[in-house]
């Protein structure tokens, strides 16, 4: 009996960290975050209005280099400047960055949970933005 104890709260304990390590890509599903390529990122960036442009990474990460339209809000901080993303983007779209997609798509379920409609998370993050040969802001 004890060995079937154990047993189950072993399978509880790795549901249970597979729950955390997927938790954005389960409520991105949930929520509808979309993701959006980094070519498509540049297009939005100019369309009118553009899309907002936020960067969640770290303020060090944002200033090695980072799209010029960027807004620097570190995921740490996103839940308490929600509102100032809600203003900016009241008339249109918001893309969430960071370096490789993880920490933005987290991002982008904090925005999307806040309310804010069309939210996207940028597939391959900065990495793939300069990747893709686009220029960054130092």
């Amino acid at each position: 009996m004890a060995e079937l104890a154990d047993n189950s709260l072993q399978w509880l304990v790795m549901l249970m960290f597979l729950g955390f390590i997927l938790r954005g890509h389960i409520f991105s599903r949930i929520l509808g975050v979309e993701k959006l390529t980094v070519h498509e990122l540049n297009s939005k960036l100019s369309s009118k209005p553009p899309i907002v442009l936020v960067d969640v990474r770290t303020p060090a990460e944002f200033e090695a280099g980072h799209a010029a339209a960027a807004l620097s809000i570190p995921l740490s901080e996103l839940k308490r400047r929600v509102d100032e993303v809600k203003q900016l983007a009241s008339q249109g779209e918001v893309a969430v960055v960071c370096r490789s997609g993880s920490r933005s798509l987290n991002g982008s379920v904090v925005l999307k949970r806040a309310g804010i409609e069309h939210v996207y998370n940028v597939d391959g993050g900065m990495i793939q933005w300069q990747g893709q040969g686009y220029p960054v802001r130092k």
